[in-house]
């Protein structure tokens, strides 16, 4: 099962949006200057959050987290505009976010403990916001809910991470989702259950692509949660 990083998780929270099928295109984004002292790495690179373009790094800075805001509030002064970048507290976090029509910019951080900086920036762009945004092959699986979707590529491979919640028989949305691959061709990889305990992971492929299942609840009166991972690879 492949899921974005942990850092990239604290970033997609920022972004819950309704909102994809056009072509993946290309998209603009906003030019990112580093303060001194720190290094920058890739938590998501080529993405699409509920539709919603993004692009997240994580960074590693010496700089202490009031001289790493501040450098960010002066560099982002060159974006122009006359409202200057909001700064807000969230729980162990502090944001400075900048808003340049079409691209919103937002620097999350926080100590790391050894007198440095653990930091996020991400980016997501409002102008390719995607409308239909669902994979097309998912099963029907009312009463759940969508609660996201993250659709990140790598060169030809794409990966569509669905998950799902709410109020549902675990026996007829497991037996829905087994079926729904099983007919259309698919060939079971796994299909595993966790002994005395409501979960199920299944595996199916077909070619190129593949689809990982996690199918979960808490107690009999408990919501499901499902995380079903699309996997292929586009000419």
């Amino acid at each position: 099962m492949r899921h974005a990083s942990e850092a990239a998780s604290v970033a997609l929270g920022l972004w819950l949006y309704a909102a994809p099928a056009m072509l993946w295109a290309a998209t603009d984004w906003l030019p990112l200057t580093l303060p001194p002292r720190t290094d920058a790495s890739w938590a998501l690179r080529d993405a699409r959050v509920n539709g919603l373009p993004m692009q997240v790094q994580e960074l590693t800075s010496e700089l202490p987290v009031d001289e790493l805001l501040a450098f960010f509030k002066r560099d982002w002064r060159r974006f122009g505009g006359s409202v200057a970048p909001l700064e807000t507290t969230q729980g162990e976090w502090r944001k400075l976010t900048v808003q340049r029509d079409p691209v919103q910019l937002v620097v999350q951080a926080q100590r790391n403990g050894r007198g440095g900086t653990h930091a996020l920036v991400s980016q997501v762009n409002y102008r390719d916001l995607q409308r239909d945004y669902l994979p097309r092959n998912l099963p029907s699986l009312a009463p759940l809910q969508v609660s996201q979707v993250s659709e990140t590529r790598d060169g030809p491979k794409r990966s569509q991470l669905v998950q799902l919640g709410g109020e549902a028989s675990f026996e007829i949305i497991q037996q829905r989702l087994r079926q729904h691959w099983s007919r259309a061709g698919w060939r079971p990889v796994f299909d595993r259950a966790a002994p005395g305990q409501r979960q199920w992971l299944a595996s199916f492929d077909k070619g190129s692509s593949s689809v990982d299942i996690v199918l979960t609840q808490a107690g009999p009166r408990e919501p499901l949660a499902l995380t079903i991972n699309l996997l292929d690879a586009e000419p």
